[in-house]
């Protein structure tokens, strides 16, 4: 397994799509810290939507999170197998093992380190573009936190709020590696992985109409289903001074994940279909 890992890993990093997507990355911080400052300049600093060098690793994710970092995960999943479908290179891949679903397993396995690395760098350049552009005041109001906090516990704060969103990209990573394997054109992989983001991005607006209906607590559970509408308002509020429905949305991801590993399980089982 550890072999076959290996192997897939070097596979990513042969694509000049992987450089590429990291080359871009301090492009979507800096695009994320203009936008912050112009979202500066229409607040007061005694608000936790006011950024400064300590937030700034949290407000930049926020605005990429799940936009960019969820067609971030599309591109992958849809690279590493709809494509080698497509182009025939998965049948070299089967010759290294003898289990179909190993290999599958272990190209999953690539796809989380690959956002897993992705994310970290993007910690770390936040962290410097935030000291050069932005304030850095010793303490700072934070979201749904009664009191200030200081630095290091913003720091804490922005680790949890990173770990939180690997979770959920993980989450949704599940469902769109299970489009990919089921699709066996790229067009298809990104067609349908993208239409699964709108569809999620949709339903959690339209039920707000059965509010008076439905009452509060069930549009919130129904709303935080939807994985874009956890990584917009779902972190932060399972990070609050009081942690709000933090259960419900950890077992949504847990749910999903596991859901979709047993469906990429069952349609794996016969690699016939697949060489």
């Amino acid at each position: 397994m550890k072999t076959v890992m290996a192997v897939e890993w070097r596979k990513l990093w042969k694509r000049k799509i992987s450089w590429l997507l990291f080359a871009i990355l301090p492009m979507m911080a800096y695009a994320s810290a203009v936008f912050c400052q112009k979202q500066n300049r229409a607040l007061t600093p005694d608000v936790p939507q006011y950024t400064v060098a300590g937030n700034f690793p949290v407000m930049g994710l926020s605005e990429m999170l799940m936009t960019a970092f969820n067609l971030i995960a599309i591109v992958i999943a849809a690279l590493i197998f709809t494509e080698e479908y497509r182009s025939g290179a998965l049948r070299m891949a089967l010759t290294r093992t003898k289990s179909f679903q190993q290999l599958v397993l272990a190209k999953f396995f690539v796809l989380a380190g690959f956002l897993f690395l992705y994310l970290a760098v993007y910690f770390l350049v936040c962290y410097g573009m935030g000291f050069a552009l932005f304030s850095a005041p010793e303490t700072y109001p934070q979201f749904y936190h009664h009191d200030r906090v200081t630095f290091f516990e913003g720091f804490i704060y922005n680790i949890k709020f990173y770990g939180l969103s690997f979770l959920t990209l993980i989450s949704i990573s599940s469902v769109i590696f299970f489009i990919a394997v089921i699709s066996h054109t790229m067009t298809t992989a990104l067609g349908a992985s993208v239409g699964y983001l709108l569809i999620c991005f949709a339903y959690p607006n339209v039920i707000q109409l059965f509010r008076p209906i439905a009452g509060e607590e069930i549009i919130l559970k129904i709303f935080f289903t939807s994985i874009p509408m956890i990584q917009w308002e779902g972190i932060t509020m399972m990070l609050a001074e009081t942690p709000q429905h933090a259960e419900w949305m950890l077992g949504v991801l847990a749910g999903t994940f596991v859901l979709f590993q047993v469906l990429i399980l069952i349609v794996t089982r016969k690699k016939d279909i697949f060489i």
